[in-house]
């Protein structure tokens, strides 16, 4: 958007951008929803999925829910997915726990995230909480 039409408008930003904070997030009953269908799952330690027409807001209800979880209760590790290999998934798995691991072996990977998961969920008594926004964008057998 140019300068014109936020001057014009009385905008002091980009409006509807993706790095709005979170005390800034509209809380609608959608966003609500989802948060309650959201912390169901976290109690039951279930998968859930999250799906919505384009720019529904998904991204940001699930920014809202992981950003107003207790940082010493949860480890939110929250990626973008890409259509790249299993690899690339696992190395921005890993890239978000902030470990420094420079493998291309998948087993390697694999090992490197579960001894994070079990550290964090049995060692530090944390719940892992692992979200892939833009799932769809994965390949099937990387989906699998």
């Amino acid at each position: 958007m140019s300068e014109a039409y936020r001057t014009f408008f009385g905008l002091q930003r980009e409006p509807f951008s993706a790095d709005i904070s979170l005390r800034e997030i509209l809380v609608t009953p959608a966003i609500k929803a989802v948060t309650e269908r959201i912390h169901y799952a976290i109690r039951l330690g279930a998968v859930a999925l999250v799906t919505g027409e384009i720019g529904s807001g998904k991204s940001t209800a699930l920014r809202h829910v992981t950003g107003n979880l207790h940082p010493s209760k949860y480890r939110v590790i929250y990626v973008t997915a890409t259509s790249g290999s299993i690899l690339e998934l696992y190395r921005q798995i890993i890239d978000e726990m902030g470990i420094d691991v420079s493998s291309n072996s998948r087993a390697l990977l694999t090992k490197t995230i579960k001894q994070e998961v079990l550290e964090l969920s049995q060692g530090k008594k944390m719940k892992v909480i692992l979200v892939i926004d833009e799932a769809s964008l994965l390949r099937l057998p990387v989906f699998a």
